[in-house]
């Protein structure tokens, strides 16, 4: 065998491994893990894992808006619950005791949200379905 195709077939061989470790990378760093209060207060010691997506209640009572235009609120899971500070586009429907989704780095014992995603209550569902079946019905 001449020594070019050996240059060459080892030159792939480096390029394969490296686009794999890219690839890898990438797939690693978009990876979010998605939790309830309680298993994101049990995992804060785990390193490994920098964004969370967690999961939680609305505390009834505990929105503050801040003066540099963030807001701060409790989210629990019933068992245990955590500080968050979120600063962004608020959703219209986000207000006490509505099931909220938030996305960031738990810090000490505040998660410093930078995305806040609030779900809609079943209420709304039973509501609209409720009205489908008047308006078929006329």
């Amino acid at each position: 065998m001449s020594s070019a195709k050996k240059k060459i077939k080892i030159l792939v061989i480096v390029l394969l491994f490296f686009f794999s470790f890219l690839i890898f990378k990438a797939v690693e760093s978009s990876l979010v893990y998605y939790l309830t209060v309680s298993e994101a207060l049990e995992v804060r010691a785990q390193s490994k894992i920098k964004r969370l997506r967690v999961s939680g209640i609305v505390e009834k009572g505990s929105i503050k808006k801040n003066m540099d235009g963030s807001i701060t609120f409790n989210i629990t899971d019933l068992e245990k619950s955590i500080e968050v500070e979120y600063k962004g586009e608020i959703p219209d429907i986000f207000k006490d005791e509505i099931e909220a989704v938030v996305e960031g780095e738990l810090v000490g014992k505040t998660f410093f949200a930078n995305k806040l995603f609030a779900k809609c209550p079943t209420k709304y569902e039973e509501d609209l379905a409720s009205s489908e079946k008047v308006s078929l019905a006329k």
